[in-house]
Order: structure tokens, then sequence, then C-alpha cells
């Protein structure tokens, strides 16, 4: 059994790998949103949405650099923490080279808007990782000795999907830029969380917690290798997984009722949800 010590050490250990995996895997996710971009660019599209399509690779090409170090610097911060300082994205610096407006109304629905877009990205990633993520929450609870994660825990989607889209705008990357760029975003951002709910999930199951929570089956895509191999705390054994693929593979579907329950859960960054009871112990 172990010590309570040592369930919150694995619990430290836990959200570190899972915040590491996603420092190394960011370049990558990065370069096929740049890459997404241009391929978009190549596909026949009115006038109008050819231009935007134009100017957001253009754009990218200027700034994807600042994106990146932009979120790899807010995700450094909650890797010291394990949770997200800033609770809303005006809370968070101003985009690059914009001066304080002096009325309020402006910085209101900017504010707004990117709440939108943000919730909009939390709501893909739990559409494609609630499984995952669902096993992760239940695993940390019963380590922490808790009935919820914090709100703003690193581990919840809607911080990753806040980073994101607050470096965007730090980077001067505009929302109109993210409108058309939106579905590529979703996509990669969607498989890059699921993945790393998946490779935290395995290392808490090597050390025993709640191995009654299945690790489900799963297919690397070939495109993101942040989880394979290499050094450090985030890398696992490849038991129960397969690379390969250009897309994941996920035994289970969302239903309309639990899985779209916790998606609400997730954009209101409410503190509970209903229905989870969990009763084992972690062992190790």
């Amino acid at each position: 059994m172990a010590t309570h010590a040592d369930s919150h050490a694995l619990a430290a250990l836990a959200r570190r790998s899972y915040v590491e995996g996603l420092l190394n895997g960011l370049p990558g996710v990065v370069r096929s949103v740049d890459q997404g971009a241009r391929t978009l660019l190549g596909q026949v599209a009115e006038y109008g949405v050819q231009m935007r399509r134009r100017e957001l690779v253009e754009d990218l090409t200027k700034t994807s650099g600042f994106w990146l170090q932009g979120a790899t610097t807010m995700l450094r911060s909650a890797l010291l923490t394990g949770v997200l300082s800033a609770s809303r994205p005006g809370d968070l610096p101003p985009p690059s080279g914009r001066n304080a407006s002096p009325g309020l109304s402006l910085v209101d629905n900017d504010t707004i808007e990117s709440e939108i877009l943000s919730s909009r990205l939390a709501l893909s990633m739990m559409d494609r990782a609630s499984w995952e993520f669902t096993d992760l929450r239940s695993r940390m609870t019963v380590l922490e000795g808790r009935d919820e994660l914090d709100p703003n825990d690193v581990l919840r989607p809607h911080v990753l999907a806040r980073i994101v889209t607050s470096a965007w705008r730090s980077a001067g990357l505009g929302q109109e830029s993210w409108r058309t760029l939106q579905t590529v975003l979703h996509d990669e951002f969607s498989h890059f969380a699921e993945e790393a709910y998946h490779e935290t999930n395995r290392l808490l199951l090597q050390h025993g917690v709640l191995p009654e929570v299945d690790l489900r089956p799963f297919i690397r895509r070939s495109v993101n290798a942040a989880w394979s191999g290499g050094t450090g705390v985030a890398s696992s054994s490849r038991a129960g997984s397969q690379s390969g693929g250009s897309g994941f593979v996920h035994s289970g579907s969302v239903s309309s009722g639990s899985g779209r329950a916790e998606v609400g859960e997730e954009t209101r960054m409410m503190s509970r949800a209903g229905g989870l009871r969990v009763v084992c112990t972690a062992r190790q």
C-alpha cells in the first residue's frame, strides 16, 4: 500500500511527465500546423478565402517561433505550480505590439472572443480525449485523496487550450487567422492531448494505480514522437500500444451523455463532476 507521501510524490511525477511531454511535442505540433496552413493554401477556394490563407501562411512564417515560445513559457510556469496561474485570458499579457485600450468595451469584446476560441478548442480536445482524461482524473484524485482536480489544474484540457490560444494572441496572430486555420488547429491539438493523457495513464498504471481502469488500445500517430522513446520522465514502455498509421484509433466512443457532460464541465471550468466515484486505492 502506497503511503500518503508516496502517493502525492507519484501524482507530482505524473503532472511533470505530462507537461514535459507537452513541451517535447509542441515544436512538432507547431510544424504540423504550419504545414496544414500551407496545405489549405494549395486548395481551391474563393478569392477572399484564398487571400486570408495566403496572409496566414506569411504570418505563421514570421511568428510561429513566438507562438511556440509563449506556449512553452506558460507551460513551464504551470509545471512549477501544477496549475495555470492566470484564471482568464485577460489576466495574461496582451498581444505583442498592442497598446492598452483606454476603453473597457474593446478589451471585454476581445476577451470574450478569446474565451470562445479557447472553449471551442477545449471542446475539440474533450471530444477526442474524454475517455483518457476521465481515466487519468480517476487515478489522480485517488492518489491525492480528493474528490476532484483543481479548476485550473494543468491536467485539465481547458488549461492547455487557454495556453495555446493566449500564446497565439501574444505572438501577434489574430482571431481571424485562428478561425481560418481552426480545423487544422483542433485536429492537431486534440490528437496531441489524447496522446498526452494516454502516456500519463500508462505511467501511473506502471506504478499500480487503479489497474482496474484499463489502458485502452491506442495507435500512435507518426507525426509526433514526443512520448516515443528517448530520455526523461515522459518516456515509457510501449506495452499496450503500437506505432504507425496516420491517426489515432480509440476503442471507445464518446457517448452523447457522459462524454458531453465532461465537455461541458471543462469549458465551464467547474470544480466538480457528478457521477464518478472511485473506490480503489493506489498501490505500488
